[in-house]
């Protein structure tokens, strides 16, 4: 198993993203005896600075005291894990799994954003480049995993080979399925409980 130990696992899920997505993950996590906390959030018209200050409030501490934290991401909860990440002075997230993260605006965002505007504030994040992929080197300290979904209709992917202490993995799968289907639990529970640390200095597929 990997050297990581975790006190605590936070499960973030996306916009408009359903309670249930995040079950088969969280039945299988909690194996370990870890507790699994899906993350408490609106699904929509969030505030975003309250949804980013509140993380960053949780994830706060030192590891070596409190004990360290794994996070997996879906979707629009990347942009606010990374933000949390990035706005903490110290925080205690040493692995994090992104699955299908915002980065950058696909199909079905922009149909959104011909319809409402700006009147939604994660679709506002998402369709400007600039800000949909802001933090995406939050902390190289951080060993991370990026999962795209080579069906993504929400969402397009961006070049990672530049950050330090990250994979990226692609899997079939459509953007919605991303975070329960079994080919990600399975990669979930691999890098979590059983990689070895990562030690490359890009982005690079699993073995």
């Amino acid at each position: 198993m990997s050297d990581d130990t975790y006190s605590q696992l936070i499960l973030i899920p996306g916009l408009l993203e359903p309670g249930f997505s995040f079950m088969p993950l969280t039945h299988m996590l909690r194996r370990y005896g870890v507790p699994v906390e899906r993350w408490r959030d609106r699904l929509i018209f969030r505030s975003l600075a309250d949804s980013v200050n509140q993380l960053a409030d949780a994830i706060a501490g030192d590891a070596d005291t409190i004990g360290s934290i794994g996070i997996v991401t879906h979707s629009f909860g990347d942009w606010v894990a990374r933000a949390a990440i990035a706005k903490s002075q110290q925080h205690r997230v040493r692995a994090m799994v992104s699955l299908a993260p915002v980065m950058r605006a696909g199909f079905l965002p922009s149909l959104l954003y011909a319809l409402t505007g700006n009147i939604v504030p994660e679709i506002e994040i998402i369709m400007n480049h600039e800000k949909a992929s802001a933090n995406l080197d939050c902390d190289d300290r951080i060993r991370r995993l990026v999962v795209w979904s080579r069906f993504d209709e929400s969402l397009r992917s961006v070049p990672l080979d530049h950050i330090r202490n990250l994979n990226v993995q692609r899997l079939y799968g459509t953007h919605f399925s991303m975070a329960w289907q079994p080919n990600t639990i399975r990669l979930v529970n691999r890098f979590l409980f059983y990689d070895s640390p990562v030690n490359s200095t890009s982005a690079k597929p699993l073995s």
